[in-house]
């Protein structure tokens, strides 16, 4: 299984109509690309689970539609029912499913303990965003998926991510240590005013920390690490192969078809 391309976990397909069964015990609040797959394998060790994370949304057109037309819900009570059929069934959420939602999901979920993971620097943050994410917000990635129904909805989800950087983060630069740290002060902010404690931690920090803040045992072993950096490398080469063979593949048909006509077809 290569995350984000497949997922194979088994978890409801998501209606505006789905109830919420499951508590949700902890909203991860860092951006991509702070170790958030990191924190879901690490909240899933200590029982946490499952942990709804991007990786769980983007081989879905049906999760990746509900999270996309939830961005757009400007009705508090419509959009807290999308964004609760968007986690049902989940006891953890993070990246940005959480990253969208984030005053939401702690009105809705008062009792959920809030983390903010982070990285050493704004800017070592900002150099591997670019690294490992930019070319999933470029024209390119939005022209060599058109002809698939995932990508082409990835490719609105990221336009729909930037507009929502300009919206709440009042940064247009979503690759800029200056977004980094601008989006860490929104996240403080939300939660001092509702009073929630919140804590900002790194993979290095290890198991300690979080299993102080979450009030859990500490595991025998390391703490999880996931490097994506490599996972969006090999995906962009998929998906550039994918997406030149699949263009050059209508390309022929519509020759074949302007040079032969119906004839083909009978």
């Amino acid at each position: 299984m290569v995350r984000f391309l497949t997922d194979n976990r088994i978890a409801p397909t998501p209606t505006s109509n789905t109830q919420h069964k499951q508590e949700l015990l902890v909203i991860g609040a860092g951006l991509p690309r702070t170790a958030t797959s990191s924190l879901q394998a690490a909240l899933e060790e200590l029982n946490i689970t499952p942990c709804l994370h991007m990786a769980q949304i983007i081989p879905h057109t049906s999760r990746q539609e509900l999270l996309i037309a939830a961005t757009h819900s400007a009705d508090t009570a419509t959009r807290q029912k999308q964004v609760n059929a968007l986690i049902s069934g989940y006891a953890a959420v993070c990246d940005m499913p959480a990253v969208f939602f984030l005053a939401d999901l702690m009105d809705m979920y008062p009792e959920a303990r809030v983390i903010l993971t982070t990285r050493p620097s704004a800017e070592t943050w900002a150099e591997s965003c670019r690294e490992s994410l930019g070319f999933f917000f470029s024209g390119s990635f939005g022209v060599l998926g058109f002809l698939w129904g995932t990508e082409r909805l990835w490719f609105r989800l990221n336009m729909r991510i930037l507009e929502w950087a300009r919206e709440k983060v009042r940064e247009g630069d979503i690759f800029s240590a200056r977004f980094y740290e601008r989006y860490n002060e929104l996240v403080r902010g939300v939660a001092r005013e509702r009073g929630r404690e919140v804590l900002e931690f790194k993979a290095e920090d290890g198991w300690g920390p979080l299993c102080a803040f979450l009030g859990r045992d500490v595991p025998v072993g390391d703490f999880p690490r996931v490097n994506e950096r490599k996972t969006f490398v090999f995906i962009k080469r998929v998906l550039v192969v994918k997406g030149v063979v699949s263009w050059m593949a209508l390309g022929g048909l519509v020759w074949l078809v302007w040079r032969y006509g119906m004839a083909l077809f009978v």
